[in-house]
């Protein structure tokens, strides 16, 4: 189930609140002692996250959704700091994560208890089954949830520097595979997927190399241009990007339309498979990004399923 982005809603009374966490969304499964997560495209990643095992004791049989995090000295989720777990196939070499990047995972819902198709209650009732299955342990929480009082949570979210909110109506079920009004996420600062789909050459240090990769959402069912982004790529990132890219590139330009803007005039096109999460201050009057940083991939996310949120 997905959220669509949203204002706070005017009468809370039925919505409950959670904080907006910043990490990788991932299906947890355990099955007699076993533990087994899958990201949103289906991949399983539980070899990348050591930290899961700690999960097996919770039911004989339970299926949680969850969020995997890393959080900084303040305690808040850091979606770049998470970006070094990604992607590792070794148990040893995640192990070694595990210690100097330690993530945790954040419990939100409760979906499948031991033959009970929790999925189908209203989000209260999970979420009481959920308070009375999931305590806080070493590598992972329960995330804070409340009925009403939507504002009092935002401002709490503000003082504390989060990304936002989650609201979500109480009365409502779990809908899988769905992008559903019943959760909204309330943003207090602007960051959302987009999907690569070209880059411009570099000029000065990155001469040779990428200088910004090229932006679009999904508007509508047709994919179109967002902006450019160069600020936010280190130089691991930059060898990394060209030699992916190069690999991907494509005569034909990936948008509906093609964009004529002097930000493109260099532009090299590739196939729209790439992902990554973009940080910006607004959307400008003509649909662009307005200050763009890059945060980091997001190798679990399905670029055909990248829409444009605000």
């Amino acid at each position: 189930m997905s959220a669509v982005s949203g204002e706070l809603p005017v009468d809370d009374a039925d919505w409950m609140f959670e904080p907006k966490w910043d990490g990788m969304r991932m299906i947890v499964e355990i099955d007699g002692g076993q533990v087994r997560a899958r990201s949103r495209t289906g991949r399983d990643v539980t070899v990348e996250f050591p930290e899961l095992a700690g999960l097996r004791g919770v039911a004989p049989t339970a299926v949680l959704d969850t969020e995997v995090v890393v959080l900084d000295e303040n305690g808040r989720s850091s979606f770049s700091m998470l970006q070094p777990r990604f992607g590792v196939t070794s148990p040893s070499a995640a192990s070694a994560l595990a210690g100097s990047v330690p993530a945790t995972i954040v419990v939100f819902d409760l979906l499948h208890l031991d033959g009970l198709d929790a999925w189908r209650l209203p989000f209260v009732q999970r979420r009481e089954l959920l308070e009375s299955l999931v305590q806080d342990g070493p590598t992972w929480r329960r995330t804070p949830s409340g009925r009403g009082g939507g504002r009092a949570w935002l401002d709490a979210a503000q003082e504390h520097g989060l990304e936002g909110i989650m609201a979500k109506r109480a009365d409502r079920p779990y809908e899988p595979g769905r992008r559903s009004a019943s959760w909204r996420k309330v943003k207090l600062r602007h960051a959302q997927e987009f999907v690569v789909c070209g880059w411009t050459p570099g000029a000065g240090r990155r001469e040779g190399g990428v200088g910004a990769l090229v932006l679009g959402c999904h508007d509508h069912g047709v994919l179109r241009w967002t902006g450019n982004v160069g600020t936010g790529l280190s130089d691991a990132d930059l060898d990394r990007w060209f030699e992916q890219l190069s690999a991907d590139g494509t005569p034909g330009c990936p948008f509906a339309e093609t964009p004529r803007h002097r930000a493109l005039s260099t532009a090299r096109w590739v196939r729209p498979r790439h992902v990554v999460q973009v940080a910006f201050t607004e959307w400008t009057t003509d649909r662009r990004l307005r200050h763009p940083v890059l945060l980091g991939r997001r190798e679990d996310v399905d670029a055909t399923r990248v829409r444009c949120e605000e």
